[in-house]
C-alpha cells in the first residue's frame, strides 16, 4: 500500500510539475491596443486602402517642389475623396488626422467615416485655406466611429458649387 501511495503522490507531483513548466502565454484580447498610428496615405496609399473617389483625384501629385506627394482633389458639387478599406476595428485609435491645403481661400469640405459604406454621423467641417498646410485632428467619437468597424473615409464637398482644388496628405488614425 505504501508503494502504491508513493507512486500516486509522485505521479501527481510529476503532473503538477509538468503543468508548472508550461510557459504562460498572454491571452489574445479583442481590447488589445492598436498600433500607435495607422497610416492611410502618406506619399501613396497604405496597404489595403483603395481610391474609390468620385471627385477627380491624382495620387502622389507634385506640389511646387515639395517633398510631400499629396492627393490632389478637384471637387465638383457633392463629390468626394473616398478612401476605402475592408472593414476593420477602430479600437485603440481615437482620432483621424491629416494635413490639408487649399489652392484658394474659402471653401469647406466635410470629413466622414463609413460603416458598411454609409456615413456614420453628420461629419465634421474642415475649412480650406491657401496659407500652407493645416493639421486637422478629428475625434473618432465625433465621426460616430469610436470602437466601431469602419470601411472608409470621405472628404466631401457638401456644397452645390465647385471647390478650388485642394491637397490632402499624411492621413492616419491616431
Amino acid at each position: 500500500m505504501k508503494t502504491r501511495m508513493t507512486t500516486f503522490v509522485i505521479g501527481i507531483l510529476g503532473i503538477g510539475a509538468a503543468f508548472a513548466q508550461v510557459p504562460a502565454t498572454a491571452p489574445v484580447s479583442e481590447t488589445a491596443p492598436a498600433a500607435a498610428e495607422m497610416m492611410i496615405y502618406d506619399k501613396a496609399l497604405a496597404d489595403g486602402w483603395q481610391n474609390w473617389s468620385w471627385a477627380k483625384t491624382i495620387l502622389s501629385a507634385e506640389l511646387g517642389g515639395s517633398a510631400r506627394k499629396p492627393i490632389k482633389v478637384e471637387a465638383a458639387p457633392w463629390s468626394a475623396l473616398y478612401l476605402h478599406h475592408d472593414p476593420f476595428s477602430t479600437q485603440g485609435w481615437t482620432r483621424l488626422a491629416f494635413l490639408i491645403q487649399g489652392s484658394a481661400a474659402g471653401g469647406e469640405v466635410r470629413a466622414f467615416a463609413l460603416i458598411d459604406g454609409k456615413v456614420a454621423s453628420e461629419g465634421y467641417p474642415v475649412k480650406l485655406g491657401n496659407a500652407g498646410w493645416t493639421q486637422v485632428e478629428i475625434p473618432l467619437v465625433t465621426l460616430g466611429v469610436e470602437n466601431k468597424m469602419i470601411d472608409g473615409i470621405w472628404l466631401q464637398n457638401t456644397s452645390g458649387a465647385e471647390l478650388p482644388k485642394f491637397y490632402v496628405t499624411e492621413i492616419k488614425l491616431k
